[in-house]
This record gives C-alpha cells, structure tokens and sequence, in this order.
C-alpha cells in the first residue's frame, strides 16, 4: 500500500504525534521509526517556514539538492547573470535581494555533479519553483531522469517503460512494480511521495532495437482523470546523458488529465513529446 491516511498516529521513536494527516511513508527513509531529525516532511516543513522568512524580509531564498538522495548540497555555485554569484549553505540555500519580474536563467556548478542551467521566472518578486534537484555525475551511463514539481500534487510518479525487445528484458520502471530492471541497466534511484520531488531514474544503457517510453503520473488525482492540477501547479523533467544536462521538458500549463507524457526513445534516438491526457 503506498500511502496511509493517518487518523491519529503516536510513534513512540521520536515521540512525533500526527494527526489526520495524509502521509507518504515512501518518503521517510528509515521508515516508521525513524526520528524527527530524518523526516523528510518535517525538514520540508522547516525549509518552508525558513524560505518564508526571506520573503517577508524582501528576499528570494532558492535551495538545491541531490538528485538521487535529496540530500541538500553545500559548498555549489550558483551564478545568477546580472544579479550575483553565490555559495550555498550547509542546507543547500542561497537567497539574494528581489529582482524585477522577469524570466532569468541561473547556472549551478560543484565538483561531482553535473553543471546545470536552470530557467526560472520571477512573479511579483517570488520564484514560482525555487527548489531543484541537481544530478552527480554520470559518466558511462545512457540517462538519469530527474522529476521536479511544486508542493502540490503531493504524489507525482515517475515511469519508465521498454518494450520492443525480447520479452525477458522488457521492463517497466516506478514505484509499484520494479525498482531494478530485470537487465540490470535501469532503476529508480527515488521515489517521493510528499510533494516537490525529486524522483530519478538512471538507464545504464539503452537498447537501439527497444523503444522506451517517460511519463509522469498524477498519483494523487488519479481518481480525478480530468484534473488539470499537474499542469497547474508546474513540474519541470531534466533528462541528463554524457555527463550534461541534454532536455529540460516543463508540463503545458493548464492542460487537464492525469498523464504526461514526457518522451521517447526510438533506435536510440530521444523524441519530445510533451503531452497531458
């Protein structure tokens, strides 16, 4: 079962109480008992309240993160033209003075990790998405898919799917039913199911004469196949091979259904798609 609707829950370990509240287990390492200190809701929530802050004080927090463990990254540059050069901290932030309206493009670097160009759009001086998830290197691997959104749909699910080759190593990558394809050349390095992401796949290689297909499911709506939330509230798929970022593919906005379908790959070549049903 993924997820539970919590009445009233007492964990005992942590001494944490919860009450009526829709949580997603798949995103608490450790599971049930694990302390207060590695609930990834509650350090969500902290980070909220943090970035508030910086915005009643008339600045624009933005924050950064592995993409295979969400573990923030310290220590990353980001260059903002125009604007500034900044380190993140040991929470993976960095915040600056607001900026006229606009569309901006910044550029994260660190050792070991991909160097990534981010486009963002200021609105009445806040950042619309201003938590992304950075991928580590990838040298001698095919892809490493990347799945962010906003707080809300709580749950978006991240699939991946081959088909055309021989059944044995046909596969379909997500929560539900393969986390390690049955070759041996793809998983599902996160699943998130709390909002904001990221879920990441990473293909070790891909199979010229198989053809593969990306799409993000609305988990949350899925009772609702008309709802055009997903598309609403924004979520963005990054798509990196040969150790750079190659896609950036963001969700047609207000388009309702419960599916997108992001790519595909046919004889080993990526085909944008980029639809909402």
């Amino acid at each position: 079962m993924k997820k539970a609707s919590i009445i009233a829950v007492i964990i005992v370990l942590g001494a944490v109480f919860v009450y009526g509240q829709d949580f997603g287990f798949g995103d608490l390492p450790g599971g049930m008992g694990a302390g207060p200190a590695s609930n990834p809701v509650m350090e969500k929530g902290r980070a909220k309240a943090d970035d508030a802050q910086d915005k009643m004080e008339g600045r624009i927090p933005m924050r950064f993160y592995n993409a295979l463990d969400r573990k923030p990254i310290a220590g990353g540059t980001v260059e903002i033209p125009d604007t500034g050069t900044f380190t993140t901290d040991t929470t993976g932030k960095i915040s600056f003075p607001k900026i006229p309206d606009g569309n901006y493009t910044l550029i994260f670097s660190k050792e070991g990790f991909i160097t990534t160009s981010v486009d963002f759009r200021v609105i009445v001086g806040a950042v619309d998405l201003n938590w992304y998830s950075i991928s580590p290197g990838i040298s001698g691997k095919d892809y490493r898919i990347v799945l962010d959104w906003a707080e809300n749909p709580k749950d978006l699910d991240l699939h991946f799917v081959k088909t055309g080759s021989k059944a044995a190593n046909s596969y379909h990558i997500s929560y539900f039913n393969m986390r390690q394809a049955e070759d041996g050349n793809a998983i599902l390095d996160r699943d998130d199911t709390g909002g904001y992401g990221p879920e990441t796949i990473t293909i070790g290689k891909i199979d010229p004469g198989a053809a593969y297909t990306c799409y993000v499911y609305d988990y949350t709506n899925r009772n609702s196949p008309n709802s055009a939330r997903m598309s609403k509230e924004g979520a963005v798929v990054r798509v990196y091979s040969q150790n750079k970022l190659m896609h950036t593919f963001r969700i047609p906005a207000n388009s309702a259904g419960i599916t997108w379908n992001v790519f595909k790959i046919e004889k080993g070549v990526l085909i944008p798609v980029n639809t909402v049903k």
